[in-house]
This record gives structure tokens, C-alpha cells and sequence, in this order.
């Protein structure tokens, strides 16, 4: 299975490189857009392009995990200062969508071929976005490594190599040495280019007064662990500090691969329980309640676009009333929610916002006691299309945050309930978009007779009409069903089983 995987990855690897010159042209115009001007990293991702596709002619055939960490140092190194995780993810969906959309614009291609790309895509947040919770992780290490009395230790600091410096990004001292929350403060702010100033700072901040205080120094990676041992005397043995290290790498390794599997498990759970859904009901219901109980959220309400009459259905809602959310219908590009974010939700965006009032109506906002939400677009990003939203929170007047890798584990939400109703989108619109998109009998009997190929005398002459009438009876219907023509209307009613 794993071979498979890797050759799924390898395809979409080379998919990419086939299609570099299509996507700097694409991705030149984009950013040029206005759309992105106001994202602060596009700069950053506009010089990491250029850079990965230099990688590319310089090797002739790279390890496609060996490109990706190769990308991430680099990155390191040149935008080594914090940055928005929200805009990282969205950028590289944006990127993402960018060439199913050149792959969509080729005939040959196969579905195989989207999902190649999305796989090389998986990959990179794999390595990269799945690590919001590290710091309380390490802290705890950090603790527990202190408390087995491997080196009688007075603090114990992590520090990250910046471009050409050094910066400490933890500090733990031992019991006994416990000092003053603003010189802990103090040490995290830290920077100098070369190690030994940065101990030597730290030792003096910390310092018990003890002058004979040594700190050892221990290399993982691109960290370094700083040690301070209390006697000066203590003699610390190779097979300690390697002790401690491999301690720390497992500790790294550990966490990137419960967070890989954390994200896959509950999507993969997602994914099974839509492959069992046989109807429109059934498809609104598993994706609703699947995102409650695989994801940190307690209520959901899902919403699709109605094309006919441009507005927001209310579909199904988990948590919450399913007859209340059903008699919502707002015209979508009157809300703020819309007029200011389209642009993220086109690109799979989940968007977190603190207070639901600087997006939603106010009547909404009172009516359901919302304060924190999520919304996640529901797309097809091998078409391009964006067809409804869902709207997640933790209850009635519940403030809460949400972690980058649960923003991304939704993107792949999205992407799933988006493939199973845009299979079934025909019957969804009908069902759920309004009352105006239902079928009324006289024109269910006209359609039938169309499908059976009556002309529209034909059909006139047997129902007792004029044609004039029998046609804008089909006129109606191609604009309720979203047809091309009248045979095209008659396709969609029979697979809608809105007739026989």
C-alpha cells in the first residue's frame, strides 16, 4: 500500500513539473489581483516558487520528501520570523487549487490525476503545518527530563538557529531554582550570533550566584539544548548527552507522527461514513453530524447555494433545530461573511472569527447565541466550485479558538462533503433549494412526455394545451433544473427521480 502511495506521490510530483509553465503564468496573475494584495506572505511564497522550481532543473530526478524538507529549510532560513499559520494554509490550497484547475483545462485528464496532486499537497502539510501544540509538548518534556535527575540541572533551554543567530524559544528551571516569571520572560526575548553569548546571557539572568555553574551544550538538529549543571565539578559523559538528545528527537518524532495520523484517521472516518450515504437527506445528515463527532465542535449547520435564485438555503443542522435552519434564505452577496471573504472560501479557506456578529446578520447572531464560529466552504476543487458553507461553533454563547491543524484537517472535510453532494447536486437543489425549484405536476406531465420525445404539439395536443402554453412550461423547467436545453432537463429530472 505504502508503494502505491508513494507512486501516487511521485505522479503528482511529476504533474507538477510538467505544468511549471502554466502555473507561473497563472500565479503571476494572481497575484497581481487584488484579491491578494493585502496577505503579507504572498511576497515570501512568490520567492519560495521561484526557488522550488530552480531546485527542480538542478536535479534531475529528487526525492519528492527530500524537495519538500529541502523547501522548509529554506524557508527557515530565508522568513525564519513568525508568520500567520491561517494565511500559510491558504496560500498553499490557493496554490493547490491553482493546478487542479490548469489539470481541469486538459482533456486527458483523469480523476487519478486530481488526486495525485492532492496527495503531493497532503505531503507538505504533512511536514509543515501539523505542529500548533508542540510548545505545551515540549514544555512537559522539558520538565520531565529535569525531574529524572540525569544532570543535576538549574535550568534547561531550548534554543532555534535563526538564519545566522541563535534565539531561545524555551526555558525551564528546576525547583529549587524556580525564579521570576519576568527574567523567564526576559530570557525568551534572546537573540545573539553566536551560542556562548546566549548562554552566557541566560546563565546571568538565571544564575543562582554559584560563579562555578557550567552549561553544557547539546546539537539536535536545528535546535540546540542548553544545559546549566549546578557543580561546576560534575563530570557529564557523552552517553548522557546522547541520552538526553535521543530523548528530544524521539520526542519531535513523536508528536509529527501523532499529528499525521490524528488528521488522516478522522478524515479517512469521515470519508467512510459519506460513502454510505444513498440519498440527499442521508448525504446532509452524514456531513453535519460527521464533522461534530470526528472534529472539536458540538453544533454544525450546513448551507448551499441556490444558482437560481442566488441566495443561501438552510439545508441541515446537527446540534440544532433542522426546521430552523431549513427556513433560512438570505441573499448571499448581501452578507458581510461573503462580500468579504469569498475569495478565501473560493480557495477551501476554513475561516475562524472570534465574535460571529462582524460576519453574520444580527438576527442570526441573537436568535442561535453565537459568538466564536468556523466556516467551511464546501468545494469541488477538481471543478472549481464552491458549493455551500457549513458553520461549526461549541455551543450557545461559546468563545473558544481553534488550532491550525484543525483548520487543515477541515480542509479535507470540506473537500469530501463538496465530491459527494456535487454527485448528487442535481437532487440536493431540488430537494432542498426552494420551494420555487419544486416540479408542479402539470409540469412533471410535460416533462415526462419531452422525455419520451414528444415534440411540443405532441405534448400540447395530449395534455389539451396550446403550445405556446406546453413552452413556457419548458421554458420554467430548464430554469428550475439548471438545464442546458430541454433535453438536458429531461436527463437531470429522470436521474432526480422526479419522473418516471
Amino acid at each position: 500500500m505504502e508503494r502505491k502511495v508513494e507512486q501516487l506521490l511521485l505522479k503528482g510530483f511529476g504533474l507538477l513539473v510538467d505544468l511549471r509553465e502554466p502555473f507561473v503564468k497563472e500565479w503571476k496573475q494572481v497575484i497581481s489581483s487584488s484579491k491578494y494584495q493585502n496577505i503579507s506572505l504572498v511576497d515570501q511564497f512568490d520567492s519560495m516558487i521561484q526557488f522550488a522550481f530552480e531546485q527542480i532543473k538542478a536535479e534531475e530526478s529528487p526525492s519528492v520528501d527530500s524537495f519538500i524538507l529541502s523547501l522548509l529549510a529554506e524557508w527557515q532560513n530565508r522568513f525564519s520570523t513568525l508568520h500567520d499559520e491561517y494565511e500559510s494554509i491558504f496560500l498553499v490550497t490557493a496554490i493547490e487549487n491553482m493546478f487542479h484547475k490548469l489539470l481541469a483545462s486538459i482533456p486527458s485528464t483523469t480523476f487519478l490525476d486530481h488526486q495525485a496532486i492532492q496527495v503531493f499537497f497532503s505531503r507538505i502539510l504533512d511536514h509543515s503545518l501539523l505542529t500548533q501544540d508542540l510548545e505545551d509538548r515540549i514544555e512537559k518534556w522539558m520538565r520531565i527530563v529535569m525531574s529524572t535527575n540525569i544532570l543535576p540541572m538549574v535550568w534547561l533551554a531550548i534554543v532555534k538557529t535563526e538564519q545566522i543567530d541563535f534565539k531561545v524559544e524555551k526555558v525551564v528551571c528546576s525547583s529549587p531554582n524556580d525564579v521570576e516569571k519576568h527574567l523567564i520572560e526576559m530570557c525568551l526575548s534572546l537573540k545573539a550570533n553566536q551560542i556562548d553569548h546566549l548562554s552566557l546571557a541566560i546563565t546571568r539572568l538565571l544564575g543562582d550566584g554559584k560563579v562555578h555553574n557550567k552549561v553544557v551544550q547539546i546539537p539536535c538538529l536545528n535546535d540546540i539544548l542548553l544545559i546549566c549543571i549546578q557543580d561546576g565539578e560534575f563530570s557529564v559523559t557523552e552517553q548522557q548527552t546522547e541520552f538526553i538528545k535521543g530523548m528530544y528527537l524521539r520526542q519531535l518524532k513523536l508528536h509529527h507522527l501523532e499529528s499525521k495520523m490524528e488528521w488522516k484517521d478522522a478524515s479517512l472516518l469521515f470519508l467512510q461514513r459519506l460513502i454510505q450515504a444513498r440519498s440527499a437527506d442521508c448525504a446532509v445528515q452524514a456531513i453535519t453530524q460527521g464533522i461534530v463527532d470526528y472534529m472539536p465542535f458540538k453544533r454544525c449547520a450546513l448551507f448551499l447555494y441556490n444558482h437560481v435564485e442566488n441566495k443561501g438555503v438552510g439545508v441541515s443542522g446537527y446540534n440544532v433545530s433542522n426546521r430552523s435552519i431549513q427556513k433560512i434564505r438570505e441573499a448571499i452577496f448581501q452578507l458581510p461573511l461573503i462580500n468579504n471573504y469569498l475569495s478565501s472560501l473560493n480557495h477551501s479557506q476554513p475561516i475562524y472569527f472570534s465574535n460571529a456578529s462582524d460576519v453574520l446578520p444580527k438576527k442570526y447572531v441573537q436568535e442561535y447565541r453565537l459568538k466564536s464560529i468556523v466556516v467551511l466552504p464546501i468545494s469541488v476543487p477538481t471543478e472549481s466550485k464552491l458549493l455551500g458553507i457549513v458553520l461549526l461553533d461549541q455551543g450557545e454563547d461559546s468563545q473558544f479558538e481553534v488550532t491550525t491543524q484543525t483548520l487543515t484537517t477541515l480542509i479535507k472535510f470540506g473537500h469530501y462533503a463538496g465530491e459527494l453532494l456535487y454527485s448528487i447536486w442535481d437532487e440536493a437543489l431540488q430537494q432542498f433549494g426552494s420551494p420555487n425549484c419544486v416540479l408542479t405536476q402539470r409540469e412533471k406531465e410535460v416533462l415526462k412526455l419531452i422525455a419520451e420525445g414528444a415534440t411540443i404539439n405532441e405534448s400540447a395536443q395530449q395534455l389539451h394545451l396550446s403550445s405556446y402554453t406546453v413552452r413556457d412550461y419548458v421554458s420554467v423547467i430548464i430554469q428550475k433544473l439548471a438545464a442546458k436545453n430541454r433535453t438536458d432537463a429531461a436527463v437531470k429530472a429522470l436521474r432526480m427521480k422526479l419522473i418516471s
